[in-house]
């Protein structure tokens, strides 16, 4: 068939049967904050702008599961969101403090009647050998539980980890951190070696 045939056919078929329409979408469930942030933000209220995306930051919290982000090895105890120093490796020498830091996003706020927020995480751990076996870990090794006069987007969490007795080689931690005011969770995994 040519081009020019193929091309008409394509037309009459279109016109025939129609375009497929796309159906106009529902409301999202932050149209609304996103309005009220670009309508105050055109209309340079900064302060009404910032208080619509904390709105809407407010609501994604609510709705999304608990995320654990920037996930890594660092050098000492950090408690401070984006303040810590990076580990160049994952090797370390046996009985070295394991440093594993992270984000995390998605924890419920709940109010304390004073207007204070609480919230707070539990966490569970295990080691596992590079075969996958488990050697060990703990149930609720660590609890850590805040009270803030602000609804905080920004928070840090730092477990250290210390192990006794195990040959060289890899292996891996499983950390398990839970919400303590909703049924969220979320695992990650971080691999070492020891030297």
């Amino acid at each position: 068939m040519k081009p020019l045939r193929f091309l008409a056919l394509a037309a009459v078929l279109i016109l025939s049967f129609g375009c497929p329409r796309k159906e106009p979408s529902a409301p999202g469930a932050f149209d609304a904050g996103f309005a009220r942030f670009d309508e105050a933000f055109v209309k340079s209220d900064y302060p009404a702008a910032l208080a619509a995306l904390r709105s809407s930051f407010e609501a994604f919290r609510e709705r999304a599961p608990l995320i654990l982000e920037n996930v890594k090895f660092v050098t000492n105890d950090s408690a401070s969101f984006g303040i810590y120093e990076p580990r160049a490796t994952d090797r370390f020498a046996a009985g070295e403090v394991i440093y594993i830091y992270l984000e995390p996003v998605g924890q419920v706020l709940k109010p304390a009647g004073d207007g204070r927020n609480e919230f707070g995480f539990s966490a569970d751990f295990s080691l596992e050998d590079a075969s996958g076996r488990v050697l060990g870990g703990q149930k609720d090794f660590a609890s850590p539980r805040f009270s803030s006069w602000n609804t905080n987007t920004e928070i840090a969490l730092t477990f250290n980890f210390s192990f006794t007795g195990l040959e060289a080689g890899r292996y891996k931690i499983l950390l398990t951190v839970r919400d303590v005011n909703s049924q969220k969770s979320a695992t990650v995994s971080k691999t070492f070696e020891l030297v």
